[in-house]
């Protein structure tokens, strides 16, 4: 029988965590952030179940089944951009450590570093759109779903946030040392705008949740 690959999506969140407080720089904050989305769209799930579960809840049972398959969906693309965005970095650093003795091989290490650094900011661009998804999800639970559980919907928000912002951060980085400046610009659009939905949708589900806690 073939085992699966040990990964750092796949090991023990003790031992994740410990990883993370080591000397070494991956995982590191894109890692965490994406580990973040995956229990935001867990608690998403959970609330989506828990909801469909519910005889009471049954005229919306169908819409929250399908909301926690798309959170799952979410979890497992938020499970393969812990490891994407460590690979992505090992790349950068790859790059940075090539030959620069001659001019060909200065040429061909800026080559390479550009290319890495467009890969280690796809990769947490893309915790940050997963982010927005998770984000629509849990402002729709916060509305809809069983009311038992909407301080977890609301979790699930602040955490698509959270994993979104604190993904940004490493595009941010990365596209700063971007020879293009234009494609640069068209990342920096992209994020403020995928932000900027996030934070809107956020603001609002806890807002909500907040008035229905609420003491009288």
């Amino acid at each position: 029988m073939e085992w699966p690959p040990v990964t750092l999506s796949t090991q023990p969140i003790d031992a994740y965590a410990r990883a993370l407080a080591s000397v070494d720089p991956t995982p590191g904050g894109g890692s965490a952030s994406a580990v973040v989305g995956a229990l935001g769209a867990s608690l998403a799930a959970m609330v989506a179940r828990l909801t469909a579960a519910s005889p009471k809840f049954a005229p919306v049972a169908a819409r929250m089944n399908a909301i926690a398959d798309e959170a799952m969906q979410l979890f497992d693309a938020m499970l393969v951009a812990i490891d994407a965005d460590v690979k992505e970095f090992d790349r950068v650093s790859a790059a940075y450590k090539l030959p620069k003795s001659t001019d060909a091989e200065k040429t061909a290490r800026t080559t390479a570093i550009q290319g890495a650094l467009i890969g280690a900011t796809d990769a947490p661009m893309k915790v940050v759109e997963l982010g927005l998804t998770l984000a629509r999800l849990a402002v729709e639970l916060v509305d809809a779903g069983n009311p038992n559980a909407i301080s977890d919907a609301g979790c699930a928000a602040l955490l698509a946030q959270t994993a979104a912002r604190g993904a940004s951060l490493n595009v941010r980085i990365n596209i700063k040392a971007l020879h293009d400046a234009e494609l640069a610009r068209v990342y920096q659009t992209k994020l403020d705008d995928l932000l900027a939905q996030i934070g809107l949708l956020t603001e609002v589900a806890i807002v909500k949740v907040e008035r229905a806690t609420r003491l009288v």
